[in-house]
């Protein structure tokens, strides 16, 4: 009989194949099953605008299928939040920021055994509080909405500290690394600081609302040719601001502005910022490349491109693009999908299952093909409930009643706003 030799020991090469096979079969029949393809009629329901049968949907799945509690929630408040329904959904958003933060806790046996949890990635995250702040803006509470607002800024100030840790994860993977230019497009959020100024305005914090604002406008500067993300309109409200406050940023911004101030608003007039919420996330898919073969990417959704316009009695404008997701995750492409999903504890949990694999073969090589496929498992998942684009367009407005049809492609939203002389009303408008 031959013997199989591991650690000194002899064993029969009968019972390692018997082992193997086991640890084959429980491999095959142990992978977790796909988020994405689990939910893929949630999001064909979502996309026809019927909210509710897409979550009766994704209640159904959930229950008879163990899938990732944090995909669920962040799912949830994103359907509510297309919905209309923004207190439910900040509930929702509120739980998957909890889980998102449970997700980030490193335990040796999830990561061992390739049982990972999924990782919301650095623009997916700031996008929660992002949709959370505008649910509170939209309820009219301003100084939550700042809290909120502010937990994309602290994540902004942890991405920085991390910087040293994604350089070397992007050397380790030997992909090419990030234009340090263009970092801050790539890793920040100029909708989520724009949406944290718009709430410190509303709450009265002004020199919190013109940093904020100061910084998502830096932010579309930095923008490669090409990228849709622009913050013109903010302009002249920051030159104005910067001789209001006298802040020491004036003589960059008199440097840089072109564009003429705005007169003064009329006595009886007030502002209303409209969000448009448009298009399809990207979703992760396995893309063949001529040199590195097959590898994890993302890949476009369709959906009719174009921007919104904002049309009332008095006049129209065109909104602008202030966070295209789409241009982002494309940008960053296979390396974005791998320092999202890898944290760096993981590196040394898969040197611990090759040590593993060579002192004692059997379970070392279950651990290996369990790993391989549950990273292959995570690596397709995403949060695809949120938007494509966020696109912005601020109007001065009469004060009284108003009715704002909101156009895009071949599609329309009718709204009626009330306008308060000196105040600033808000509008967020998912559109299909």
């Amino acid at each position: 009989m031959a013997y199989f030799i591991s650690g000194g020991e002899a064993f029969p090469s009968r019972f390692v194949s018997q082992l193997l096979g086991a640890v084959l079969l429980a491999v095959l029949s142990g992978c977790r099953a796909s988020y994405v393809q689990q939910t893929a009629q949630m999001r064909v329901l979502a996309d026809v605008g019927r909210y509710d049968e897409a979550l009766k949907e994704l209640d159904a799945v959930t229950a008879r299928e163990a899938l990732d509690p944090l995909l669920v929630a962040a799912d949830r408040g994103g359907l509510l939040h297309r919905a209309g329904a923004w207190e439910a959904s900040s509930r929702a958003l509120v739980q998957a920021g909890e889980l998102a933060d449970e997700h980030e806790r490193v335990r040796l046996s999830e990561e061992f055994t390739g049982d990972i949890p999924w990782r919301m990635g650095a623009l997916e995250r700031q996008t929660l509080h992002t949709l959370n702040a505008l649910n509170y803006l939209h309820l009219g509470r301003p100084e939550e909405a700042a809290v909120e607002a502010r937990l994309t800024n602290a994540l902004n100030l942890q991405r920085h500290l991390e910087l040293r840790h994604h350089v070397t994860m992007e050397r380790h993977l030997n992909a090419i690394p990030i234009d340090d230019e263009l970092r801050p497009y790539l890793v920040q959020s100029a909708i989520g600081l724009y949406v944290s100024g718009l709430a410190h305005e509303l709450a009265g914090n002004e020199d919190s609302s013109f940093i904020d604002y100061l910084a998502a406008w830096r932010i579309t500067r930095s923008a490669p040719p090409g990228a849709p993300s622009r913050l013109t309109h903010l302009e002249p409200r920051l030159l104005a601001e910067a001789r209001r406050l006298g802040r020491p940023e004036l003589e960059e911004l008199e440097r840089l502005i072109l564009a003429p101030e705005s007169s003064a608003p009329a006595d009886d007039a007030g502002d209303l910022v409209v969000v448009v919420e448009a298009g399809k996330l990207p979703e992760r898919c396995v893309l063949q490349r001529w040199k590195e073969g097959r590898v994890w990417s993302v890949c476009p959704r369709p959906w009719p491109h174009g921007q919104a316009r904002i049309e009332v009695a008095s006049g129209s404008w065109d909104a602008e693009t202030v966070t295209s997701l789409e241009n982002l995750l494309l940008r960053r492409g296979a390396l974005g999908v791998s320092t999202d999903t890898t944290r760096q504890p993981n590196l040394w949990a898969r040197a611990g299952s090759v040590a593993l694999f060579v002192l004692v073969p059997p379970l070392g090589g279950y651990l290996l093909l369990r790993t391989a496929s549950e990273r292959a498992t995570q690596l397709e998942q995403g949060w695809l409930s949120l938007p494509s684009e966020f696109q912005v367009a601020r109007l001065s407005l009469p004060s009284g009643r108003h009715t704002v049809r909101i156009r895009r492609s071949d599609h329309q939203e009718t709204r009626e706003v009330d306008i308060a002389p000196g105040r600033t009303q808000v509008l967020v408008v998912p559109m299909r």
